[in-house]
């Protein structure tokens, strides 16, 4: 049976759900907003591993039942009934305490987890799976994470020397907007010295979204006019188009390489494969909106997901 956790309207649970539900494959879905009524009881056994239950209201789930999990948890402090509560109250620390179980049984269950939290962290620091991506066989563009505005202006006065902009965004794994760098942000510069800010030299081509679900792979062709094609229209005024192509077999391994080597089976690879041949690559994330590309292309990445995750072994 598949376990689905998250919240069932958001569209990649949605999709996941919708697709199970076309495949006949038994699953059930955890609806993340009944944390506060939900009960998770473990025991590690031995020899059996790990049994328990997770309860809500509607239903309790046998989790030894469990051959596989699609987990799209948000993060339990900004849950809207969370989020209200005054620190330390009763309810913000069984929020705590129940979350951090759950992510101990998925952390460590012997069974398909698309994908487990701790391996996820990996984006939580975009140099050090910079760092990953490299030994992978991917470029990575030239980058500087720093907090001194001095270091940006020399970094982006050398990269405008030799015709190229430069582009800035989180460096952790909050979510950011890319921007490119203008000449109105030196205004700015002050107040990256209380937050380290990730520049990099722009890099020239063409952005290349690939999922990867097990060994499959399932590649889109981006073409936009904006430096962050998720923000097209704000950026551009135009929408981005989105097509599916097929990725040479060189490439297709070397992303089914990269994700296994972040113990990621679920993955959303950025790339951009430049004039000369080259596949930079941006960052992997470790819990894909794949729906906004599947809805775009009809790449069936749902359908995928949950075939990998029912055919799950022990």
């Amino acid at each position: 049976m598949i376990l689905i956790a998250g919240i069932p309207h958001e569209p990649p649970v949605a999709l996941a759900i919708a697709a199970a539900e076309e495949s006949g494959a038994a699953y059930i879905v955890f609806d993340q907003r009944d944390h506060l009524s939900a009960r998770l009881q473990l025991k590690l056994d031995a020899v059996a591993g790990w049994q328990g239950t997770l309860s809500t209201a509607a239903e309790v789930i046998d989790l030894q039942a469990i051959d596989g999990v699609y987990v799209r948890l948000m993060d339990e402090r900004y849950l809207p009934d969370v989020a209200v509560l005054p620190p330390s109250t009763p309810e913000r620390l069984r929020a705590a305490r129940f979350h951090s179980l759950l992510y101990d049984w998925l952390n460590t269950a012997s069974i398909r987890i698309a994908s487990r939290p701790r391996a996820m962290l990996s984006n939580m620091s975009k140099t050090y799976q910079a760092g990953i991506i490299h030994r992978c066989g991917f470029g990575i563009p030239e980058t500087l994470v720093t907090n001194d505005p001095d270091a940006v202006v020399d970094f982006v006065d050398r990269c405008a020397a030799e015709g190229d902009d430069v582009v800035y965004k989180s460096v952790s794994g909050t979510r950011s907007i890319v921007e490119t760098f203008r000449v109105a942000d030196r205004t700015r510069l002050s107040r990256i010295r209380w937050c380290p800010t990730q520049f990099q030299r722009k890099v020239r081509g063409t952005d290349v979204r690939v999922h990867v679900v097990g060994s499959r792979v399932f590649a889109t062709r981006i073409e936009s006019e904006a430096t962050d094609y998720r923000y097209s229209g704000r950026q551009s005024g135009t929408d981005a188009k989105l097509t599916s192509i097929e990725l040479e077999p060189r490439l297709q391994k070397a992303c089914v390489a990269l994700s296994a080597a972040l113990d990621l089976p679920f993955t959303g690879i950025d790339l951009r494969l430049t004039p000369e041949g080259e596949a930079v690559c941006f960052e992997a994330n470790p819990c894909p909106a794949y729906s906004y590309y599947q809805s775009r292309t009809g790449a069936p990445i749902a359908a995928a997901l949950i075939r990998w995750l029912a055919e799950g072994e022990r």
